[in-house]
Parts: C-alpha cells; structure tokens; sequence
C-alpha cells in the first residue's frame, strides 16, 4: 500500500477531507496511521496541535499528539530549532512510530507546501522520503487559485514525486459551474486529474465564534454558551446610524466589529441576524449594549486591538472541526463519499 500526502493553503479543509476519507478506508479494513509532519497550534508553544488532536481522537490512535506532530511552523521557526538536521531527524523518527503496524499513513501538510523548505521539511521533499503522492486539496477563490496546483505539480514531478490530483473543497456557489466545466479541464490539460469537486456547506466551511475568539483573545462580556454560532459574513460598524440598519440587515449569520464607544452602532447590529459583536479598542461598552446582547444571546467580544487591526486578524479565521463534534465529523466523511471519486483515492491507498 501506499501513503498519500494532503497539501493545500490554510482554510482549504484538507484535514476535513483526510479526515472523511480515513473513516471511509477504516471501515474498508485498511489500518490507518495519521501523520503530520510540521504542525502550526494556535497561541502560545506547547499548544497541541488541533489537526493531531482531531485524528487522534476521531482514528482511536494510540499515540500522544506531541508524536504525530513532531515540529511546529511558527515566524521563527529557524531561531526556534536552529538545526535542520536535527529537525529533520525528530521528523523521521516519529514518522517510524505513526507508520508502526499500519497498511498505510495519510500525511497532513501544514498551512503551505513549502513550510520550512529551508530546513529540507516541505511537503514535495518530505513525500519522497516517505514515499507519498501528493493530493492538492484547493479552495478556488478566483481563477488564480489554478496556479497553486499547477506550479506545486510541476515541484512534484520535477523532484519524480507522484502527484495524485485536486480535490476543489468548499466550492462556493458562484464557482461551482466554472469548477465543473472550465477549471476541470484546465487542469486535464495540465495532465492534473481532479479527484473530487465539493460544494461549499455552512456547517463546514463557516467558521464559529469560538474560531473568531481564540484567533482574536480578549474579554467575553456575555454570550459563553453561545460560542458554536456560526459566522458567514464581518461586516465594520463604521457608518453613521441612519444608515447602519440597512447595512447590517444585508449579512445574516454575521460577526459586527466597531469600536467600543459605538454604542449605537453595536445596538442596531443587535437588531439584526447578528452571531457575534466585536467591540474594538478596548473600551468597555455603555450596559445597555451588554444586557441587551444578552437578551438576544448574542456573544459580544471585547478586544485590544483597534478595527483595522481585528479585521486583518480576522482573515486567519478558519473553520475548524474539533474532536466529538459528531455532526461536523459525519459531514466531512459525506462530503468525501458523495463527491469525490473514492474508488481512485482507495486504489492511491492500495497502490
């Protein structure tokens, strides 16, 4: 059997997609080792990895995270392990437990392909070492996002990796028909099969006010029971208030960030469908604002940082599934049965 390697940017779902496709190859009887290779934990070093903690949970594996993921890809990363061979030997000896008894590892990449490639650690190197096929797993934004995959196919080939295709994940509804039709064939020209297209679903690509808050920090003022609400839109309470209701009422399920001193701002947005309220600059809010959030049961989110601030923070939100979310867990194995071509990803596995 062979091992296939998952690669793609971050918020792209590979670990979704690995994850759905793991719980389809079990049931098969295929043995399963999950490994990752260079991890990137939220906050502070020594954070477990929530990719390694999902798999090891949802598989039942019997390995400590620390060992399925072995290094973690910060800004500093070369002044944090300051030798490549030594990272690189930490790499192999705990890919040599994850693959101990196993038919076959499925091999997380971290947040981009070439993670660490100064240290010999990205995902086209590592592949050959561990003798993988690499699988693009793609978030199509615009008709840019093609050149991800072809110029990481060409890495692959190049270094005389295999490269196995594209899954396109959470597909949004205005590019689904050009997926389909004019990115499949693109990539076919490319010699780049596509494995998998895979509409966009709420309940797995929206990220949920526990996503916004860990990635934001700050004071919850109310709303602690109500962080699983899901967020599909961030609207900036900038505007002035005669305008601010129409505004709002455009995004349903939607996260408001303005300033903490708006407190006529934050109370029209509490009139809407509203999932979150961000209060930005660290200025506690007039009460009002508070108890009537409460009322609604609304989280309100009270930060440090000014608006522009919180809002570029808040493009690294992603949506994440996280071990015992059951639903979230059948979805991701529905979303690979239903439309990827599981026959082709199984004959990967079974060589």
């Amino acid at each position: 059997m062979a091992n296939l390697y998952f690669i793609g940017r971050m918020g792209s779902g590979k670990t979704a997609i690995a994850l759905g496709l793991a719980l389809e190859l079990q049931e098969q009887g295929i043995r399963l080792g999950y490994f990752k290779p260079v991890g990137s934990p939220p906050g502070a070093v020594g954070v477990e990895d929530r990719d390694g903690l999902l798999m090891r949970e949802t598989l039942k594996l019997n390995l400590e995270v620390r060992e399925l993921v072995p290094l973690a890809f910060g800004a500093y990363y070369i002044s944090t392990y300051k030798d490549a061979e030594r990272c690189r030997q930490l790499v192999r000896e705990a890919y040599a437990k994850a693959s101990a008894g196993t038919d076959a590892v499925l091999i997380d990449g971290t947040a981009q392909p070439w993670a660490m490639a100064a240290f010999g650690l990205d995902a086209v190197s590592l592949a050959r070492e561990f003798g993988a096929a690499l699988l693009y797993v793609l978030r199509p934004a615009n008709d840019r996002s093609l050149d991800d995959v072809a110029f990481i196919a060409r890495c692959a080939r190049e270094a005389q990796v295999p490269f196995a295709g594209v899954i396109f994940n959470n597909v949004p509804r205005v590019l689904l028909a050009k997926t389909e039709g004019i990115y499949r064939e693109v990539l076919a020209a490319r010699g780049i099969e596509t494995l998998g297209i895979i509409p966009s679903r709420v309940e797995l690509s929206a990220p949920t006010v526990a996503e916004f808050y860990e990635i934001l920090g700050g004071d919850i003022l109310t709303g602690e029971d109500k962080l699983d609400n899901i967020v599909e839109d961030v609207l900036v309470g900038a505007m002035t208030i005669e305008s601010a209701l129409g505004y709002f009422r455009r995004s349903a399920n939607k996260a408001v960030v303005t300033g903490g001193d708006r407190a006529d701002i934050a109370l029209a947005a509490l009139e809407t469908d509203t999932s979150v309220l961000i209060l930005t600059g660290g200025l506690y809010p007039d009460v009002k604002v508070v108890a009537r959030a409460a009322e609604k049961g609304v989280p309100v989110i009270l930060v440090h940082y000014d608006t522009y601030t919180t809002v570029e923070r808040l493009a690294e939100v992603s949506r994440v599934v996280r071990p015992g979310d059951a639903r979230a867990i059948a979805l991701a194995r529905e979303s690979v049965t239903r439309y990827c071509d599981v026959a082709k990803l199984t004959g990967l596995i079974r060589g």
